[in-house]
């Protein structure tokens, strides 16, 4: 099995709107809406704070098919979102809406 976690930037959804993407042979932790990612080594035009607006998972098999554990299977996380201000304020209020049930 192969993972692949895949981040859009807050301009659009298209292929080319995909700020960094990262492979592993492992899982990576579970991204939910509302978290925030820290892009400051991303990318030095862009945002430096993304707040997540929406996660979407896709299952692919290489071709071949079939279940092989020399990994044909995919399991892509695509993270789609926002740019946030990068402030100590920004991500309070977010906690404090989290603590609300907001």
């Amino acid at each position: 099995m192969e993972y692949q976690l895949k981040i859009y930037s807050p301009r659009g959804y298209d292929k080319e709107d995909c700020i960094k993407m990262f492979t592993s042979t492992a899982p990576f932790l579970p991204l939910r809406t509302g978290d925030f990612l820290n892009a400051s080594d991303w990318d030095p035009t862009g945002p430096k704070l993304l707040r997540v607006l929406n996660v979407e998972h896709v299952i692919v098999e290489k071709s071949g098919g079939g279940i092989d554990p020399s990994g044909r299977i995919i399991h892509r996380a695509l993270i789609y979102t926002e740019g946030v201000a990068d402030s100590a304020q920004t991500r309070h209020e977010s906690n404090t809406a989290a603590h609300l049930g907001r």
